[in-house]
């Protein structure tokens, strides 16, 4: 009985305070934007392959930590001063290589021997890259972290006056800007392009694309490029939003990310988008209603994360968006 008055005082107390919940809606949507890029790279790759990257989220922590050394960089051989977009814009292009190599020379050669072997592959390729990440720039973590957008004290709008008061930081509204320009180029290129068509085709149909002239190992590879690339602008946007850098930076993320792919589909990337937002909201305010839970909240959010994977593989395994497999007999 005493749990419950407290719960109810809890609730109570957060209730007559519109700007919590205001607060908690607006971390629920930056964390769900950094989860939607992070199921975007799942389900780019995953369209065309067939193929879950589990080294996914450990390629975007290894460019995050080459932007920093441009960057910032205190106490790397490599530090260079440069601006973190300009940063960003070299090292974007050498993680779409990354890439595409390990589409090329690593999962390709494999995927016909087992179905496991690609799942094997990117395991080993996760806890490569984790370790030479540690080797490099140690376990500590690194400061400052690239900040492509204003992070200071002062910077933020502040909405409601309150108290308590409710303001939304630049870095937020940078993140939602970056998802929305990243998602409205990768629609123009796939609907407006050759390259996008030849992508889509694919995607499609692996076997008639042969047929009519398309490179598909070429497009296996661009979609592998693709999302490292994507990958690489996620990993610099966590960084910032967590306020740290280190090599298990994105290892939460991730499964974050795959829990959005599962929950809008595998194949879809408008359910890649919706369903991040998704997890991101129900992460932010379930938890906020129980607030008695405090300190136990991350862990909370790590469970919501993995019962909405089961949920939804256990009654709708194509996911909100994604397309059901139909196979002939």
């Amino acid at each position: 009985m005493q749990t419950l008055l407290i719960l109810a005082g809890l609730f109570t107390d957060n209730a007559d305070k519109p700007t919590y919940l205001l607060q908690q809606l607006s971390n629920g949507l930056s964390n769900g934007a950094i989860y939607a890029l992070m199921a975007l790279t799942v389900v780019i790759i995953y369209k065309t392959t067939g193929h879950l990257n589990f080294a996914q989220g450990e390629m975007a922590m290894l460019t995050t930590f080459l932007v920093y050394a441009l960057t910032a960089g205190a106490g790397t051989a490599v530090a260079a001063g440069l601006n973190v977009w300009i940063a960003i814009a070299i090292i974007v292009p050498f993680a779409m290589l990354m890439g595409a190599a390990t589409e090329r020379f690593l999962v390709r050669p494999v995927e016909k021997k087992s179905t496991l072997a690609p799942v094997i592959v990117t395991l080993g390729l996760f806890f490569i890259i984790n370790a030479l990440a540690s080797v490099i720039w140690g376990t500590e973590q690194r400061t400052p972290v690239p900040t492509p957008f204003p992070d200071g004290l002062d910077d933020k709008f502040e909405l409601l006056a309150g108290p308590p008061k409710f303001f939304v930081t630049y870095k937020a509204l940078g993140i939602w800007v970056t998802v929305g320009v990243l998602v409205t180029l990768l629609t123009l290129m796939l609907q407006k392009t050759k390259l996008g068509l030849a992508y889509r085709a694919v995607s499609s149909n692996r076997e008639s694309s042969y047929l009519v002239g398309i490179s598909v190992g070429k497009m296996l590879a661009f979609g592998w490029a693709l999302a490292a690339g994507i990958g690489a602008i996620a990993g610099v946007m966590v960084s910032q939003y967590l306020g740290r850098l280190d090599f298990n930076l994105m290892a939460g993320v991730l499964l974050y990310g795959f829990a959005a792919a599962a929950l809008g589909g595998f194949d879809s990337i408008k359910g890649a988008i919706i369903g991040g937002v998704i997890l991101g909201l129900v992460e932010a305010l379930v938890p906020a209603v129980f607030d008695l839970w405090g300190q136990v909240r991350a862990e909370l959010s790590l469970v919501i994360a993995l019962l909405v994977i089961m949920v939804v593989l256990t009654f709708r395994p194509q996911g909100l968006f994604g397309s059901k497999r139909v196979e002939r007999v």
